[in-house]
C-alpha cells in the first residue's frame, strides 16, 4: 500500500533525536553553569545559557548561521529537547551573541567546558608506545578558511593566496580538540601569540591527563628557537618539530648527510631512484643547556621516469626532537600527523564551520571556540559509535563528523507528553536504539 496524501498532525513533536544528547552535554560540560558565573544580559527573557544551547542545537546539525534558526522558531521539538523555555528568533540571536563576545570574559573560560566533558564522559586518548615509554600525542597546525566575497574584520590573504582567515588548532591523539584560535587571513603560522597558544594547550593536555607525557608534533610553520626553549623546559613534555631551512640549502644538508648517515638506502620506487641517507645530529640553540638532537632524512633522486638527471633532486627533511627513539621511528611519528588534517577537514566542511558568520573579529573568535566544544560532543559520539558493534556501519577506529551527524545528530523521533514529563520516542532499530539509551543514561547519570 502506497502513501497518497500528507497531512499536518498538531499532536505530534517530530524532531532530531541528537538534540537530546547535546542538551545533556552542555550540562556535564558546565555550560550552563558557566554562563551563570559570567552572565552579560540581566533580567532577560531568553537566558544566555539558552542562548549558547539554541548555537549548540544548530552547530551539531552542520548549520552555521544566526537565520538558521528561522526553521526552529515553531519546532517544540527543538525547544523541548535543549531544555528551552522559548527560541530565540535570528535578530535576538545574534545580537546577544555579539554582546556576549564583546562585553563579557565568557569566551576566555569556555575551553574549561572542554576539559569538563572529557573528565565527566571518561575519554581516553590514543598512546604512542616504544618499548615501556608512552605518550600522548599532541598536534598543532594552521589551517586556512576561506572567506571570499566578504569584508570580515580580520580577513586577507593567506599564505596560498586565498581569502579569509587562518586559525591555528591542536588536537589530541584521536581528534579531541584542545584549542582553537581565530587569526588574520595574513597572520604567519608562528605569529605573536602563537607560543602562548601552543603551551596553554599544552597546560590543558597535562590538565585532562595524569602523568603520561604530552608529545607536541607541528610542522616546519612553527620552528621558532622560542618555542623549542618553552617545550624543553616544560615538564612531561617532548617535541618533535620539522625544521625550516630558510637559509640554508638543500646541498648542504646532503654533504651533512653523507657524513653522519647511520643508514644508508636505495630509493627503488616504480618511477624514480637515488640514494636515501637516514641519521641524526645535535646543534646547540641558545638558551637550552644540552644541544638539541635533529633527525635527517636526505633524498638524493638520480633517475626519473627512466631517465637519468643531469642535475640530481635533493629532497630535505629535518626534524627538532626531545626524543631519543630511533630515527625512522621519529619520522613515522611526524608523517602521521597527516592525520590531523583530516580533523581539520572534518571540522571546516563537515560541521561547516569554514565561512564564519559574524563582521565583527572578536564574535567569529567566540563563535570559533563555541564550535570546538560542539565539535568535541560530537567526539564523544562518535567514541561510543565505534564501540557499539552492531550498527552496522564498517569496523573503525572512529567516526568522521559527517557519519556522526547523519547517523545519531539527525535521527528521526519525538516527544510526547504525559503526567507532565516528557518522553523521547525514537523511530529507529534495536541496535540503534539501545546505543542511543546506553550514552543518554551514561549523559543522565554524568
Amino acid at each position: 500500500m502506497s502513501i497518497r496524501e500528507v497531512q499536518p498532525d498538531s499532536s505530534a513533536s517530530v524532531g532530531h533525536v541528537g538534540l537530546a544528547l547535546i542538551a545533556e552535554m552542555a550540562r556535564v560540560s558546565g555550560l550552563d553553569d558557566l554562563t551563570r558565573e559570567v552572565t552579560v544580559t540581566k533580567q532577560a527573557q531568553i537566558s544566555d545559557a539558552e542562548i549558547l544551547r539554541t548555537l549548540c542545537g544548530l552547530l551539531c546539525q552542520g548549520k552555521t548561521d544566526f537565520d538558521h534558526v528561522k526553521a526552529f522558531r515553531q519546532d517544540a521539538f527543538f525547544r523541548d529537547s535543549l531544555g528551552l523555555k522559548r527560541v530565540p528568533s535570528a535578530e535576538i540571536l545574534r545580537q546577544r551573541f555579539q554582546s556576549m563576545a564583546l562585553e563579557g570574559p565568557l569566551f576566555e573560560r569556555l575551553p574549561e567546558c572542554s576539559v569538563n566533558l572529557w573528565k565527566k564522559t571518561e575519554m581516553v586518548p590514543e598512546v604512542i608506545e616504544s618499548g615501556k615509554q608512552r605518550w600522548v600525542r599532541m598536534d598543532a597546525d594552521v589551517t586556512i578558511f576561506d572567506n571570499a566575497d566578504s569584508n570580515k574584520e580580520g580577513a586577507g590573504f593567506t599564505y596560498n593566496n586565498r581569502y579569509g582567515f587562518a586559525p591555528a588548532f591542536a588536537h589530541l591523539g584521536g581528534g579531541w580538540m584542545l584549542g582553537a584560535q581565530l587569526r588574520p587571513g595574513s597572520a604567519h603560522s608562528c605569529t605573536e601569540g602563537t607560543e602562548g597558544f601552543i603551551m596553554d594547550c599544552v597546560d590543558t593536555a597535562h590538565a585532562m591527563i595524569d602523568e603520561t607525557p604530552i608529545l607536541v608534533v607541528a610542522d616546519s610553520g612553527f620552528d621558532s628557537r622560542d618555542l623549542i626553549r618553552a617545550l624543553d623546559r616544560k615538564d612531561r613534555t617532548d617535541f618533535v618539530i620539522k625544521h625550516n631551512l630558510r637559509r640554508e640549502s638543500k646541498e648542504s644538508w646532503l654533504e651533512i648527510a653523507r657524513e653522519n648517515a647511520g643508514e644508508v638506502m636505495p630509493l627503488e620506487r616504480k618511477k624514480e631512484s637515488g640514494t636515501i641517507y637516514r641519521g641524526s645530529i645535535t646543534r646547540v640553540v641558545e638558551g637550552i643547556d644540552k644541544p638539541v638532537r635533529m633527525v635527517f632524512e636526505v633524498t638524493e633522486v638520480n633517475r626519473q621516469k627512466g631517465q637519468q638527471l643531469l642535475v640530481p633532486e635533493i629532497r630535505v627533511c629535518v626534524l627538532w626532537t626531545s626524543l631519543e627513539l630511533a630515527e625512522d621511528e621519529v619520522l613515522k611519528i611526524y608523517r602521521d600527523r597527516g592525520t590531523s588534517e583530516q580533523y581539520h577537514a572534518e571540522f571546516k566542511t563537515e560541521m561547516d564551520m569554514e565561512r564564519l558568520p559574524s563582521g565583527k573579529f572578536a564574535v567569529n573568535n567566540a563563535f570559533l571556540l563555541l564550535g570546538m566544544l560542539v565539535y568535541n560532543m560530537l567526539k564523544v559520539v562518535g567514541k561510543d559509535m565505534v564501540f557499539a558493534r552492531a550498527l552496522g556501519l564498517k569496523k573503525a577506529t572512529r567516526r568522521r563528523m559527517k557519519t556522526v551527524i547523519r547517523c545519531v545528530m539527525l535521527m528521526c523521533g519525538r516527544i510526547t507528553r504525559h503526567a507532565r514529563q516528557l518522553t523521547l520516542r525514537l523511530g529507529c532499530t534495536g541496535p540503534w536504539y539501545a546505543f542511543f539509551k546506553g550514552l543518554f543514561c551514561r549523559l543522565r547519570a554524568a
